[in-house]
């Protein structure tokens, strides 16, 4: 139930999706589906799945708006909030009737995954989904804000996004929605020294984004969801997080001593697009990249631009 296979049960051939793993078996995938005014109608039934389904309306969904058969009891919605979130269990029968417009966001997150991040964080591998249908979670409506700016921008998420999002979702869905109990919390330390740097230097090497958190806790012979809370506790932020650091600290070095474009700053920084990268450096320096570089070249800018004249000259 994700892209393509979501997309066609719910008649909406205009869909966006973001995956990690095969198109065949993923461990998580982000879906977003959006419909104009339509009638009441029912969608096809879904094949079982070993996954759970976390479904949240992006626009306050109406009483009546979307119904459903769900392992034979009836379920729909009883109150229209924002960032209305459903949890349902992809191994359960379920027969849906919806009507438009609406506009969801799904994350699909396999039984794989939420097996691997107990097992990481000491809890048993035996859990029950407790589905819930429409309700407020602050922990879901967070992590969809945070991801839809780039989203609406049409930027893409990249595999370490996806990656810091699974995880923090899966451990939330096992703590507060199958019953896990609360997760070991082990000795607050962070990285050695040496995993230190060789996460760094695997950031830096990667600043488009195209590593995950289980190749860097790897090469630092950690499990994944330890990793992540050393890394924390070194950087006192996420490995995602930490990478935009390191993206906008090497913009910062070309725009102060190149005189390369914004957009060529942008792509050797790791940014998909000039707007993009404006766009975080704003946020994170509170000053436009041009502004910036105003207020911070070196010289070197225009000593490698007049050296560059010089040397078509001498050509000439």
């Amino acid at each position: 139930m994700f892209g393509s296979a979501l997309a066609d049960v719910f008649s909406t051939p205009a869909y966006d999706c973001r995956l990690v793993g095969s198109d065949q078996r993923p461990e998580f995938a982000v879906t977003r589906l959006r419909s104009g005014p339509r009638e009441m109608e029912k969608a096809p039934t879904y094949p079982p799945d070993q996954a759970i389904l976390i479904c949240v309306s992006l626009a306050p969904a109406a009483i009546g708006q979307w119904r459903a058969l769900y392992d034979g009891r009836s379920v729909g919605v009883t109150r229209a909030i924002p960032f209305a979130t459903t949890f349902i269990d992809l191994s359960c029968r379920m027969e849906m009737w919806v009507r438009g417009p609406f506009d969801y966001l799904h994350y699909y997150l396999s039984q794989g995954l939420l097996e691997r991040i107990a097992l990481d964080n000491g809890v048993s591998t035996s859990f029950r989904l407790q589905e819930a249908f429409f309700i407020e979670d602050l922990v879901v409506a967070q992590m969809t804000k945070s991801i839809l700016n780039p989203v609406e921008h049409g930027e893409p998420l990249d595999r370490l996004a996806l990656d810091q999002i699974a995880m923090v979702l899966g451990a939330h869905t096992l703590q507060a929605h199958c019953g896990a109990p609360r997760f070991a919390a082990g000795l607050r330390r962070g990285l050695e020294a040496w995993q230190t740097l060789r996460t760094e230097e695997m950031l830096r090497a990667h600043l488009e984004g195209n590593i995950t958190v289980k190749e860097l806790a790897s090469a630092c012979s950690l499990s994944e969801s330890h990793f992540a809370r050393c890394f924390r506790t070194s950087f006192g932020t996420s490995v995602h997080q930490r990478l935009i650091q390191l993206r906008i600290e090497y913009a910062k070095d070309l725009l102060s001593r190149t005189s390369r474009s914004l957009v060529e700053v942008a792509l050797l920084s790791g940014f998909c697009d000039q707007a993009a990268f404006t766009r975080s450096f704003s946020r994170m320096e509170h000053i436009t990249p041009s502004h910036w570089r105003r207020a911070n070249s070196n010289g070197a800018a225009a000593t490698e631009k007049t050296t560059q004249s010089s040397r078509s000259s001498a050509r000439l």
